[in-house]
């Protein structure tokens, strides 16, 4: 019996070992992802094509709302068109947002950004493309 309870408790040692091993390994991968989708975001804010600020101002920011109704899918990418420019849509769209909802888009911390009137406090990245 006691011969038993050492095998059995080696072996329920052995497979939990590979079990947080295994997790490890998850959460390394998922950390890995996360860190490649900020590159990515990173990117994007690098390479930000500017809109003529006359033309900004006639468009864009807080007191241009807008719903964007329509996207379209680009290299897997949504992609949506306003104010003479095309827009993708960089960040993950926000579960409660409609693309229905009055929105704007301004220009904050070196990119652009989509906000929803209806989520004040929320934003989004979109870049020109």
């Amino acid at each position: 019996m006691n011969r038993f309870v050492i095998v059995v408790g080696v072996s329920g040692a052995f497979l939990l070992g590979g079990t947080l091993t295994a997790l490890a390994q998850d959460d390394h991968h998922d950390d890995a992802r996360q860190e490649e989708r900020h590159d990515e975001h990173v990117e994007h804010r690098q390479e930000v094509r500017r809109i003529d600020d006359a033309h900004f101002r006639a468009h864009f920011g807080h007191d241009h709302h807008f719903a964007i109704r329509h996207v379209t899918l680009v290299g897997g990418r949504p992609h949506f068109a306003y104010g003479g420019y095309n827009f993708e849509i960089v960040d993950a769209w926000p579960h409660a947002w409609s693309y229905n909802d009055n929105c704007y888009i301004d220009f904050v911390d070196g990119g652009y950004f989509l906000f929803n009137l209806r989520h004040p406090g929320v934003r989004i990245a979109v870049a020109i493309v």
